[in-house]
């Protein structure tokens, strides 16, 4: 039986930020490439946030495989992406800081949906971790 504990202080922070993120997703007329850096950071932030609250420690990567390996370990499965992420890591450092690379373009209707259904999952379980609503 396990025992519930406030919502980790760091999590709220994380949940925070990447809802930032994720609303940066809905603003018209923004770039593929700056898209593209908000879908990987929301998602990021989201896995660290249920990382937090499991009170496992992570490393400061962008690395979403890593991030998902560390939560499969943990014993969390976290829902399908409708988006192919696998090389979605270009995002969040090659594109932001050095030339700007050769990249698949992301279908944004299944991206938008995709940081949806993991926050649902990932709030839900927070929420279910914790004594806090």
């Amino acid at each position: 039986m396990s025992t519930k504990v406030a919502i980790d202080r760091h999590a709220q922070v994380l949940l925070i930020k990447a809802a930032e993120d994720e609303a940066v997703l809905h603003v018209a007329g923004i770039p593929d490439g700056p898209f593209g850096f908000h879908v990987q950071q929301a998602i990021e932030k989201l896995r660290k946030a249920l990382l937090s609250q499991l009170s496992i420690e992570y490393k400061f990567t962008h690395d979403l495989n890593q991030l998902e390996l560390q939560l499969k370990d943990a014993g969390e499965a976290l829902p399908a992406a409708l988006e192919d992420f696998s090389s979605i890591g270009t995002f969040a450092v090659t594109h932001r800081y050095d030339d700007i690379p050769e990249f698949h373009v992301l279908s944004r209707p299944a991206a938008i949906e995709t940081v949806r259904l993991i926050r649902e999952h990932i709030v839900a379980r927070i929420a279910a971790l914790s004594t806090a609503p």
